[in-house]
């Protein structure tokens, strides 16, 4: 019976010593004010619901007004009428706590409902505008198996009226030339 007591006060401990390591430092030698895993945040404008992000660890750091993310996040992107129109998939990213404005990084990836995809490795969000871009090179498909490249991008989060700069790529769509 003593084991017993003994082996349970063991693994107890080595289970909270394995939750306790997971708070990350930062470079500069900081840790968070708050932290979460498995947290669901709401993104709103003017009351509305315009996002719903989901990420496996959230760091608060208020000093810096900077919340982090990781261990694959997701936001659901929303319409003024509440519609669902994209969604939004990354291995991490960073929130300014100010402006609401995001960067998500590392293998991001944005499914629009229309059936347009977007790769990039770094991706922002531009609260105030309520627009998505991307200053690094960017790959966009279509419904249509239309293949098209970027150096950066700039798009509502619907991806329905996106700009590309330097677009080149093929399409299966064919031009009326007069």
């Amino acid at each position: 019976m003593k084991m017993f007591l003994r082996l349970l006060i063991v693994l107890m401990f080595v289970a909270c010593s394995d939750d306790q390591q997971k708070t990350v430092q930062t470079s500069t030698g900081e840790f968070p004010d708050q932290e979460s895993w498995n947290a669901t945040v709401l993104i709103t404008k003017e009351g509305k619901t315009v996002g719903v992000l989901k990420a496996g660890h959230v760091q608060k750091f208020s000093k810096k007004n900077i919340t982090l993310l990781d261990e694959n996040i997701q936001v659901d992107f929303y319409d003024e009428q509440g519609n669902h129109k994209s969604v939004l998939t990354a291995l991490g990213g960073k929130v300014n706590d100010l402006t609401q404005d995001m960067e998500a990084y590392g293998n991001v990836i944005v499914v629009s409902d229309s059936g347009v995809t977007l790769y990039t490795d770094t991706l922002k969000w531009d609260n105030k505008n309520q627009k998505i871009y991307s200053e690094i090179p960017i790959m966009l498909t279509t419904e249509e198996n239309d293949t098209l490249y970027g150096d950066s991008f700039r798009s509502s989060p619907d991806l329905v009226n996106y700009e590309i700069i330097n677009p080149r790529g093929k399409s299966s769509k064919t031009l009326e030339l007069e």
